[in-house]
């Protein structure tokens, strides 16, 4: 859930408002929703001059290739929409809308998230855009990846014995949906739902006794969601759009039946969701939701998120965390570009004050600890567990203009971090 662009259609309808000399860096994020924060007393500066960039300026963020196809986008934003009826009556969510980014602006999650209308409109407004900007970025890296042992296991179409294992740590409907679409695209003779040939027969007159429909002796995915809020109808209802065909129209052609079927097979992907806290899961239980096999372990705009409820908290999680992961996992880390926290130290003569520490700072403190000084001066230099393989500051992931959906999509930036247990 990174910080978004919005594209031309959801733009004001009577153009852009104009500059003000407020703060034009990233916005506060809560879930992934840019919140400006302006109190009454909020008075606009002037407008600073134009300067040329600096060499030490941020760069430019690296732009995401289009690695899914555009009909397996259009597919997914379609199940989104037939299984969420509200996304066609845009202007009847925005109440809804507006008190969840209310209650995120103070950072009030039970609010937010306690409602099943809440989770729904969340869902229909937020989750389509990440979803493809998350599945594109996880094929990318699967590209930069090729050769690591979990990769080789979710991508290989032939041995699989096992599911291969991820584990979202807060997240829902947008990690469920990219990671089946990515699915669908990494093996489509196994994962793609097969045409349902009795309803095909049966429109032309014939009889048959048995349709080719697939069910997997194995999943190929097993998904485990750990959130605070219970999203498990949410889910159920998207995995049933998962394994629905489309509906057509009753002049559909013979055809068209014969060839329409689900996004995925029945038995093909397995998912779970857990509503715990995170901060307190134990190591034996993060061991539990793992398993013993190399896993996929992601953050998806949530790291920063615990980060500001309790950075001690975090970091300590992050360890157990190492202590559960088997060698050879994945710890793939997504938030916005420019995240950081904020956290209380000790000050002079004031007590204390708080500073601000970019995100991927202090996720690189909790998992690449540095060498120590030791008596003697010597240095002590700690066991290494995990190596950073991915580090990427800022990225950006464009859609396509044939992508339509009711309600606005927006083009996705984040920064990725992806680490490896070694």
């Amino acid at each position: 859930m990174g910080q978004f662009d919005r594209k031309a259609q959801s733009e004001p309808k009577h153009g852009k408002p104009s500059s003000s000399g407020a703060y034009k860096g990233p916005p506060v994020m809560a879930r992934g929703i840019p919140i400006h924060r302006k109190g009454p007393s909020y008075t606009p500066k002037k407008k600073p001059k134009q300067t040329a960039p600096s060499a030490s300026a941020t760069p430019e963020p690296l732009i995401l290739e289009h690695i899914l196809p555009l009909e397996l986008e259009k597919r997914t934003l379609e199940i989104f929409r037939t299984t969420f009826p509200a996304s066609n009556d845009f202007e009847a969510l925005k109440p809804t809308l507006q008190e969840i980014k209310d209650a995120l602006n103070c950072q009030d999650f039970e609010t937010a998230f306690g409602k099943e209308e809440h989770l729904e409109a969340y869902t229909i407004r937020w989750s389509p855009s990440r979803t493809l900007g998350y599945a594109q970025l996880l094929a990318w890296v699967l590209t930069q990846r090729a050769d690591d042992q979990y990769v080789r296991q979710l991508t290989n179409s032939t041995d699989h014995e096992l599911p291969t294992k991820v584990v979202c740590f807060g997240g829902a409907a947008a990690e469920l949906m990219a990671l089946s679409g990515l699915l669908r695209h990494l093996r489509p003779l196994e994962a793609a739902g097969k045409p349902d040939q009795q309803e095909a027969q049966i429109s032309e007159g014939l009889e048959t006794s048995s349709t080719s429909t697939r069910v997997s002796q194995s999943p190929l995915l097993r998904l485990n969601i750990l959130d605070t809020a219970d999203w498990t109808s949410v889910l159920s209802k998207l995995e049933q759009g998962l394994l629905t065909p489309p509906t057509l129209s009753k002049y559909a052609s013979a055809t068209v039946r014969a060839t329409n079927a689900s996004l995925l097979s029945p038995g093909t992907t397995e998912h779970a969701f857990a509503r715990t806290d995170i901060l307190s899961l134990s190591t034996e239980a993060l061991r539990t939701a793992i398993g013993t096999a190399p896993a996929l372990l992601t953050f998806m705009s949530t790291l920063n998120e615990l980060y500001a409820t309790s950075m001690p908290r975090t970091t300590a999680f992050l360890r157990r965390l190492q202590e559960a992961a088997p060698k050879g996992s994945l710890l793939l880390v997504v938030d916005s570009p420019g995240a950081y926290s904020e956290v209380a130290v000790a000050g002079t003569t004031e007590g204390e004050v708080k500073r601000k520490y970019p995100m991927n700072l202090l996720l690189d403190y909790a998992l690449l600890p540095k060498p120590r000084e030791v008596e003697g001066g010597e240095e002590e230099k700690p066991e290494k567990a995990w190596e950073k393989v991915i580090g990427e500051a800022s990225m950006l992931y464009k859609l396509d203009d044939a992508l339509k959906y009711p309600v606005s999509l927006e083009n996705s930036r984040f920064q990725v971090h992806l680490f490896k247990r070694i």
